[in-house]
């Protein structure tokens, strides 16, 4: 059972949402404010066996700019392969002469069922709706939607959110009640911890609380020994991870390896310490907090995955939803991160919000799959970043811009492109790439801007062999060509190159007919000819060389006056 789409319907300030699961991971970026975090949580609000984390508090649906309350509601599409279809009828029992029968029959492998949670109905139930069907029915299969749903995880920023002790109730041992506190999360994964510790004496009924057995015990060795066991449980699930990551040679790892875990427990309350045998192996005893940034994310990771109460202990199209998950983590364990998530979504989605350009490093993120998120007028949208055309909030767009240029390698030596921009970069590249019309000894660098290129130019001065630097024929590009002939002395122009300087106006877009253009929209599933040139480069890649084959006269002879002073430096 997948789920390929959730619509969320006026939860906070999001009027109407559909979110597709095109991909496996999924990034929404967007300045702070823009309404990132209101889509984990709505999307959250879908699975009701999270109702009581944090206390309940992403139920909380009312849009604070609007007076009154409106109809919410968060939809999800699921789809079903054959073997969940053929036991799903199976389990409805229906009469095959029903109507109903003849309708679920028909179902195929791409059959999708919309199941809805309404959040604004007290009971918050579930409905699901198949034109034809009779009420009963719909009732039943409802159910098994409901029953079979993968399960959502959700993962806050990984600040240091280990609480210092962790209590239950002083009624828990009686009414196993756990409250709606902030730390009710933390209870139940010591609840399960407990439960999944391979202890003899507690755990022999199906039903039976095992942190409560253990709790009931009065002597206490016994306590210990029941303790040695759960801390034998966590060791083997979280640090003989941490030590297979270190051993590795993993940046993210940014610690001991010669760490154990341990829980402290006085009457009905919890704690979790570190044992460290780094220095000439004697035991030293920590709290959480004082271990590495890195650990401490890693600890809480791993932690509230593996003791999730919904884990099966085989993950397979789960969502995970990540609210800034890099926080706190230095860029190359953010990149490790990344790889860490990548690994994950082969068999799951991942959805997080970040700010970060190392979250977003073009060869694992597909730039198609990434959403910006925007509030206007009190209302949050939520747009592919292939369509976004916002011209307030640039900002939004900056980890991506920033993330594009990480793998650029500014290596000076030899003959030198310097581009306006980023997208005459994958322009060139892809040329480069596929064509004889630009040498492959040539280095193309991008920069972020008609008049940011001052650096790279003095750079370019002292050590390459020669250089041209590009700019549109536009204002930008007129004042940049000012700008640097101010900066470094009149022979500097002999190394700009203005597009088409004949013309009254030229841009790098101008470069593609409107055949080709039309072309690489296509291709890409894009909007803007620039974005599209991103997508193709990152992409795409398989398309681009046909891409390239097909180019029409037109365009070759307009991209002369690129190639023609490429050849000349």
């Amino acid at each position: 059972m997948k789920i390929t789409n959730f619509k969320i319907n006026n939860y906070r300030a999001i009027e109407e949402i559909n979110f597709k699961l095109n991909f496996s991971i999924n990034p929404i970026i967007g300045i702070n404010e823009a309404g990132k975090t209101s889509v984990l949580k709505a999307i959250l609000a879908f699975d009701r066996t999270r109702d009581k984390i944090n206390r309940g508090e992403h139920l909380e649906f009312k849009n604070k700019y609007t007076i009154g309350t409106q109809k919410c509601s968060i939809s999800a599409t699921i789809n079903l392969d054959k073997n969940e279809v053929k036991k799903f009828i199976e389990k409805l029992n229906l009469k095959t002469d029903s109507e109903d029968y003849k309708i679920l029959s028909k179902i195929n492998e791409k059959f999708d069922f919309t199941l809805t949670r309404h959040l604004s109905n007290p009971d918050k139930n579930y409905s699901c709706v198949i034109d034809g069907t009779q009420e009963k029915t719909l009732d039943k299969i409802t159910k098994y939607l409901v029953s079979n749903l993968p399960y959502i995880l959700y993962f806050d920023d990984f600040a240091d959110r280990v609480p210092e002790e962790i209590e239950f109730p002083a009624d828990y041992r009686n009414t196993t009640n756990l409250g709606r506190g902030k730390d009710r999360e933390w209870k139940e994964i010591i609840q399960e911890i407990f439960k999944r510790a391979d202890t003899e004496g507690i755990g022999e009924s199906e039903n039976e609380n095992h942190l409560i057995s253990y709790l009931k015990f009065e002597d206490e060795d016994t306590k210990d020994d029941i303790l040695s066991d759960v801390e034998d449980t966590l060791n083997k699930e979280i640090i003989k991870e941490w030590k297979r990551i270190k051993k590795s040679g993993k940046s993210f790892a940014d610690d001991s390896d010669k760490l154990e875990l341990v829980i402290v427990n006085h009457e009905n309350t919890f704690k979790f310490k570190v044992k460290d045998k780094s220095h000439k192996d004697k035991k030293r005893t920590f709290d959480i907090s004082e271990r590495s940034k890195g650990f401490q994310w890693f600890f809480n990771y791993m932690i509230k995955l593996k003791f999730n109460p919904n884990y099966k202990g085989k993950l397979e199209n789960s969502i995970f939803l990540l609210d800034e998950p890099g926080s706190y983590l230095h860029s190359s364990a953010q990149s490790e991160l990344l790889n860490e998530l990548q690994t994950v979504s082969k068999k799951n989605i991942i959805i997080y919000c970040t700010h970060s350009q190392y979250l977003l490093n073009p060869d694992v993120i597909k730039l198609g799959s990434i959403k910006i998120a925007e509030k206007k007028s009190s209302q949050i949208t939520l747009q592919n970043y292939g369509n976004y055309k916002s011209t307030k909030n640039k900002g939004a767009l900056s980890p991506i811009y920033q993330a594009l240029q990480l793998n650029f390698a500014h290596d000076f030596i030899g003959k030198i492109v310097i581009t306006e921009g980023i997208t005459d970069y994958y322009l060139l590249s892809i040329i480069q790439k596929h064509t004889n019309l630009i040498a492959k000894d040539i280095k193309i660098i991008p920069s972020s801007g008609a008049s940011q290129s001052s650096t790279l130019i003095s750079i370019a001065i002292p050590f390459s062999e020669n250089f041209v630097i590009f700019l549109d024929n536009d204002k930008a590009g007129i004042a940049a060509k000012k700008k640097y002939i101010k900066e470094f002395g009149e022979q500097i122009s002999n190394h700009l190159h203005i597009y088409k300087s004949d013309e009254s106006k030229y841009l790098l877009e101008d470069y593609l007919c409107s055949k080709d253009t039309e072309n690489l929209l296509k291709i890409t599933k894009s909007e803007d000819p620039k974005r599209a040139l991103g997508f193709l480069f990152y992409d795409y890649k398989n398309n681009q060389k046909d891409f390239v084959k097909n180019l029409s006269k037109e365009s070759l002879n307009n991209l002369s006056d690129i190639t023609k002073r490429i050849k000349s430096i």
